[in-house]
């Protein structure tokens, strides 16, 4: 089987494991609600949200440079001395693996 396979059965037996030892419920106040919660649906939904909140960033602040690249003619990246240096340093490099 594959490695991601085993690896998601760990996750997935790490994130019971958690779920069941942190089932305590805990009060959320925020400004007029008042909510109980679970502490593991608390934390799992925290990190939730910090990863998609993550994932958006480093999309949208990603987007216009690869849209610049994207809109640069070929010519004129080729023209750049750094351009030529650097492909030259990765086909060295290439070679040598």
């Amino acid at each position: 089987m594959k490695t991601s396979f085993w690896f998601f059965i760990i996750i997935a037996i790490l994130l019971v494991t958690f779920s069941v030892q942190n089932s305590a419920p805990t009060e959320i106040s925020f400004l007029m609600w008042n909510v109980q919660i679970s502490k593991a649906v608390l934390i799992i939904a925290t990190f939730l949200f910090g990863l998609i909140t993550g994932a958006l960033y480093g999309y949208f602040s990603r987007k216009p440079v690869v849209k610049k690249v994207k809109e640069t003619p070929v010519a004129e990246i080729e023209k750049d001395e750094n351009f030529t240096e650097d492909l030259d340093k990765l086909d060295k490099k290439a070679v040598e693996e």
